[in-house]
């Protein structure tokens, strides 16, 4: 065998695959399953996906003996068992594969499926299909296409026969085979299936391996990370069981909603029990400690979906066993979850669920009993990863006293702090080199006294053992006396009403300031100094009545703020932020709920007039010409430096107080704050005094210590711009703007600059400007989904959807990557004994990337920019290759034209991965009003810690989860209604057309999806917004087709005429629609750029999409554009088309306002001059044209296009 494989392999490593594929194909070793298993590699890499996933498919699936399975329904269970390889083949497969496949005999019986049958498959919806549909398919395409067909066909047959023989394994229908168990032949397949993302299929690959009893140890291991990795692909749900009433109106619509987490937590159950069962046989071959750690483990996942798994099942007993009636979506509803469970009728899932409970009780115990094997070794060699194991088997069963007394017992590494004896080295393992890590079987760390103490005290706490809690947070402190955590423990386990409140911040207290007359480091410990003002701040939140207690309290406050300000404000640029939540408390408890707005406390006065004193006595500037660099001694460049902080902090505190009294903001800032001209001195001195903070080695690569000013005087700047009127607060963001831009040119590694300048440059319409800023931060990785939020929405405001479309494109081949990786990384740490690590990193995917709120609105941005994509933004296209004209729908996207019906097609097969943008289509179709908890908000808004006066809007999470539902919920329904159009059949002879089960389901599904659409875009659209006018000429065309193509079909009232007259009504609704949208934006004033660029995406497009749809449904039954004299229909159709190109020709009139910025320059402008003003006025200006020229084209289409419905006969 290796004078056969040896070429092979060395084929493969060259990545010469046509000789692979050449010697696999010679006999007898074609029929070998390691060269079987080579040749699908060598497909797949020579991109021939389906050939190797056929292949695939013959070696495990075909005559393969199924564990339980019986001869005469090996097909069905196979094709169910396999679902996911089953799908995967059917979604690339044609009406030649299909013939081709009935030729081989290679045991697929595929129907195929159009893109309405696959998004109702995915949305658990009913899916109706003709049993002769794969039939006549594949005859229509076969005669279509003549005799060259099927020779070509043949070809393919005898290709196909190549590489499965005529004789042997592949094609016998009498010969029985066991499972794959060869560990070289699985992981050979397992490669391909990773690379198609199928862990599912490997999963069951593997756990067929180990239920078939051949599997060695490598096997089962290469099985338990199988199993894990297949897990990480689960989206982490929280399931109660009281999601859904009987007697809710929309409970039925939950229920549906609710089919797909059912099934993602029965997948996660089913691979925690395989996993569990791999390691249990696993640690019976091999009886090593790291086996019995994963058996543990995955014991204890395993109860945890078991626990959620029987939440949801008795929440759908309930549910459907109090429904009355048996109507066809309770009927649906049943048939999905018995066939889900794995039942034959519901009532069943009572017992089911009982037997899971069963299991519930013996998992933890098995799981325990398996984990003290490992902390009672002989040698007592116990490693952190043992403990921790043990501990979470005590905790899961509710066993606190019993955990607590093991961590107490536990033997750790000692605390070695600065003085301490290093000849006591407790535990510490004996490390030689990196082989003693390599070499030793799970983690070799042992478990450390900090971590020990820790958990001592949380347990403690849990358990009200408040003394001994105490006495671990300060044994912590003791040897961390900066950690916060440790602090804030230390007054939970002190300030409880079973110690007393007085006396335990009294114990707090003193121990803070034991703490500060032992430190003898350099540099003063600011965790005990601020434990005094937070430990003022219990007082305040604490006190009632009487109002002397109150006025005590905050003067104590008061004064602890002071001292440690004064104490730390020269010394520490972060002084602020630890003190800010602080200045907030007392402001809100100074001013109490009812009090006058225009009145301000005497604590907040006395504090400002503290502040003010701070910057007066810390400002350095002085007013000349000179900006020449001062030579400094180094004891003078600190102490000037420290002046700098102290004066940044003040204005910063001042600034915050003035900004929780709202209606006082301005004359606070007046009366306290020095002045806009007085704080651009002091930072432009600073860039004198302060040369020496570049390093040697070729330029500045930290911030600038005077760089704070400038974000607050930008903050200043507009603040006072947001209380002008429109047409007068262009100067103050032009004047912020300009200080920004300056302040970047010295500073150009301060990405707190950058995020400003964006900001300002937003406010003023210049989204090509804020986009270059953004792109010059280098924002890259994981931080595209923590950060993309200060962009990306504003992308679409901008026009800049081709930029808009490639970010979230960038973030969505992030979130795939990342989840390969992450899988990867948390296998080997799984391997290496570092069990909760691996934990750790499968719950981040599952619960933060997976359901990540940044991955849902790049989906919907994708798929709502996709036929606004403008070819001249291609970074490929050099300016010299400009295309002079831009279309609608050029690229991508549906736009009304012939190549629809394709492209829809496309997005329904696209959409079953996870990370491709057309898979928002689902999570629209299976999502409620109540899922907007389910994503996971990872944007990381600390990066605006500089924005005091005035804070910049972002979308918020409601938002975002309701706009990208409803972007998927429009293009679910344009597929659908394209689908549905390309389906319909003309009149004849003026009697309506013969419905067929295919126009019939295509149009249910349609109203289906549209009754979801509407029920979920209620809450989300703001009544009587242009949004939703919109949205109710969307629905109406979309009931127009559903009214047109099928009717009353079967009735006796149904008629042509009545068709049409129907239609007439919803076109004519649909015209007041877009009446009161165009009144609504008329009415809107002037600045409407931004307006027109996010209505083109969201609503302009789809509704020129469904009218001309609509129009190409009229053509076909004889009410063309033509004919809009003669024809009620097509008369109402040009009236709504007309009525639309009205409200496009306002959007593009309201664009030709958008070119340029209008101010006026004052010679009070002294912060940056004339020539920094205009200069960033015309950024803008060049910024708004970019913006104008990449919506315009488009309207100005859509407008020439919809004339056409002015032709008459």
């Amino acid at each position: 065998s290796a004078r056969v494989l040896h070429p092979i392999y060395q084929a493969l490593d060259t990545h010469n695959y046509t000789k692979a594929l050449k010697l696999t194909s010679a006999a007898p070793q074609n029929e070998w399953d390691i060269v079987r298993a080579l040749r699908v590699h060598a497909l797949g890499r020579s991109g021939k996906r389906r050939e190797a996933l056929v292949l695939l498919w013959e070696v495990v699936v075909k005559n393969v003996v199924l564990p339980g399975s019986e001869d005469d329904g090996l097909t069905k269970k196979s094709e169910e068992v396999w679902s996911e390889l089953y799908e995967k083949i059917a979604s690339i497969s044609d009406a030649n594969d299909l013939l081709n496949d009935s030729s081989n005999n290679i045991g697929l019986h595929i129907q195929p499926l159009d893109a309405v049958q696959r998004l109702d498959t995915h949305a658990c919806a009913p899916v109706v299909i003709s049993s002769s549909n794969a039939e006549s398919t594949a005859k229509a395409t076969a005669t279509s296409s003549g005799k060259s067909t099927s020779a070509k066909s043949k070809g393919k047959a005898s290709k196909s026969k190549g590489s499965t023989t005529s004789k042997g394994k592949a094609t016998s229908k009498n010969v029985i085979f066991p499972p794959v168990t060869d560990e070289t032949v699985l992981n050979t397949l397992a490669v391909t299936l990773r690379l198609e993302g199928m862990l599912d299929t490997v999963s069951e690959m593997f756990f067929q391996a180990m239920e078939s009893g051949g599997s060695d140890e490598h096997v089962l291991e290469e099985a338990v990370c199988v199993h894990f990795q297949a897990a990480c692909d689960c989206t982490e749900l929280k399931i109660t069981g009281d999601e859904i009433n009987a007697s809710d109106e929309d409970a039925l619509l939950k229920l549906q909603s609710h089919l797909p987490k059912l099934q993602t937590i029965l997948n996660l159950t089913k691979y925690y029990e395989r996993m569990q069962s791999s390691s249990l046989q696993l640690a019976k071959i091999s009886s090593e400690s790291l086996h019995f750690q994963w058996t543990a483990v995955s014991s204890l996942w395993y109860n945890e979906g078991l626990q959620q798994l029987v939440a949801i099942l008795e929440m759908f007993r309930a549910v459907l066993g109090s429904m009355e009636g048996s109507n066809e979506e309770v009927k649906h509803i049943k048939e999905s979850v018995t066939s889900m469970v794995g039942i034959q009728e519901v009532n069943e899932l009572s017992s089911k669920c009982q037997k899971m409970k069963q299991k519930l009780a013996l998992l933890p115990r098995l799981a325990e009993s398996l984990s003290t094997r490992m902390v009672s070794k002989p040698d007592g060699n116990v490693s952190e990863n043992d403990w921790d194991v043990y501990l979470e088997t005590l905790l899961v069963q509710g066993k606190k006293d019993e955990a607590l007394k093991v961590l107490e017992a536990i033997e750790c590494t000692p605390m070695l702090m600065d003085g301490a004896d290093k000849s006591l080295t407790g535990v510490l393992p004996l490390i030689d080199d990196e082989n003693t890590i390599e070499t030793h079987v799970g983690s070799i760390l042992p478990y450390t006294q900090r971590k020990k103490l820790e958990r001592i005290a949380s347990l403690s706490l849990e358990l009200s053992r408040y003394e001994q809690a105490e006495e671990c947070y300060r044994e912590l402190l003791g040897c961390f006396p900066d950690q916060w955590t440790y602090w804030l423990g230390l007054v939970d386990a002190c300030i409880t009403q079973e110690q007393g409140i007085e006396e335990g911040w009294n114990k707090c207290r003193s121990y803070a300031e034991e703490v500060i007359a032992n430190d003898t480091q350099k540099h003063s410990l600011r965790g005990p100094h601020l434990f005094l003002v937070e430990l003022a701040s219990l007082k305040v939140k604490r006190s009632n009545d009487p109002s002397e207690e109150i006025e005590q309290n905050l003067a104590y406050l008061r004064g602890e703020i002071c001292k440690y300000s004064e104490k730390f404000a020269p010394l520490a640029s972060c002084c602020f932020a630890d003190i800010r939540p602080y200045l907030c408390i007392l402001s809100k408890a100074s001013c109490p709920e009812g009090d006058s707005g225009n009145l301000i406390s005497n604590d907040l006065k006395l504090l400002l007039e503290w502040a003010k004193v701070m910057w007066s006595d810390n400002f350095q500037a002085v007013d000349d010409n000179s900006q020449s660099e001062v030579e400094l001694s180094h004891d003078e460049a600190r102490e000037r430096r420290a002046k700098l902080r102290a004066y940044i902090f003040a204005i910063q505190f001042v600034y915050c107080l003035a900004a929780e009294c709202e209606q006082l903001t301005l004359q606070l800032l007046e009366e306290y704050a020095p002045a806009n001209k007085e704080i651009a001195l002091e930072w432009r001195s600073s860039l004198t005094y302060l040369p020496g903070v570049a390093p040697k080695d070729g330029g500045q690569k930290e911030v600038l210590p005077g760089d704070e000013l400038v974000l607050l005087m930008s903050q200043n700047l507009q603040k006072t711009a947001s209380t002008k009127a429109s047409d007068s607060s262009a100067m103050p963001l032009l004047e912020a703007a300009a200080l920004l831009k300056e302040a970047m040119d010295h500073s150009p590694y301060n990405p707190h600059l950058k995020i400003a300048s964006m900001g300002v440059y937003l406010q003023l319409g210049a989204s090509h400007r804020a986009l270059s800023i953004y792109q010059e931060m280098g924002v890259k990785q994981i931080q595209m989904d923590s950060c993309a939020y200060l962009i990306l929405p504003s992308l679409i405001t901008g026009g800049l959807y081709t930029s808009a479309v490639r970010l979230s494109s960038s973030i969505l081949r992030l979130h795939s990557s990342t989840s390969k990786d992450i899988k990867d990384f948390a296998s080997k740490a799984l391997q290496n004994g570092y069990l909760f690590k691996a934990r750790e990193m499968s719950t981040f995917q599952r619960a933060k990337m997976r359901p990540s709120l940044q991955l849902l609105y790049s989906k919907g941005v994708v798929m709502d920019c996709a036929s606004l994509l403008n070819a001249n933004d291609f970074e490929e296209i050099s300016s010299g290759e400009q295309i002079s004209s831009v279309k609608l729908g050029t690229e991508k996207g549906l736009c009304g034209g012939d190549e629809d019906i394709v492209r829809s097609e496309q997005i329904a097969i696209d959409s079953s991965s996870y990370f491709n943008a057309p898979c928002v289509i689902h999570e629209a179709a299976n999502a409620t009003s109540d899922d907007v908890c389910v994503y996971s908000d990872n944007r990381d808004m600390d990066i605006n810690y500089f924005e005091i006066l005035h804070r910049k809007q972002h979308l918020t999470q409601t938002e975002m989860v309701s706009d990208s539902l409803l972007k998927g919920h429009t293009h679910g329904l344009l597929v659908r209604a394209v689908m549905a159009v390309e389906a319909a059949k003309a009149p004849k002879k003026g009697k309506v057309p013969k419905s067929t089960e295919e126009i019939a389901y295509r149009c249910q599904s349609l109203t289906r999806a549209l009754a979801k659409a509407t029920h979920c875009s209620l809450g989300s659209l703001d009544a009587d917004s242009i949004d939703e006018s919109m949205w109710k000429v969307f629905s109406s065309l979309c009931d127009v087709i559903g009214v047109v193509i099928i009717g009353d079909a079967g009735t006796e009232s149904d008629t042509l005429l009545g068709r049409e007259n129907a239609a007439v009504r919803l076109l004519e609704a649909a015209v007041l629609s877009v009446n009161k949208a165009q009144t609504s934006f008329n009415s809107g004033g002037d600045a409407r750029g931004a307006l027109v660029c996010q209505l083109l995406p969201n609503c302009i497009v789809p509704i020129y999409t469904m009218i001309e749809t609509t129009a190409r449904l009229f053509s076909l039954f004889g009410w063309g554009k033509r004919k809009r004299l003669t024809k009620a229909a097509a008369g109402a159709l040009a009236s709504l088309a007309l009525s639309f190109r009205s409200l496009v020709s306002d959007l593009l009139q309201a664009m030709t306002t958008h070119r340029r910025v209008e101010y006026g320059v004052s010679n009070e402008t002294s912060l940056v001059g004339e020539d920094g003003i205009n200069r960033v006025a015309n950024e803008i200006n060049q910024s708004r044209e970019m913006t104008k020229d990449r919506v315009d084209p488009f309207l100005d289409q859509m407008r020439i296009d919809l004339t056409s419905y002015e032709e008459e006969e």
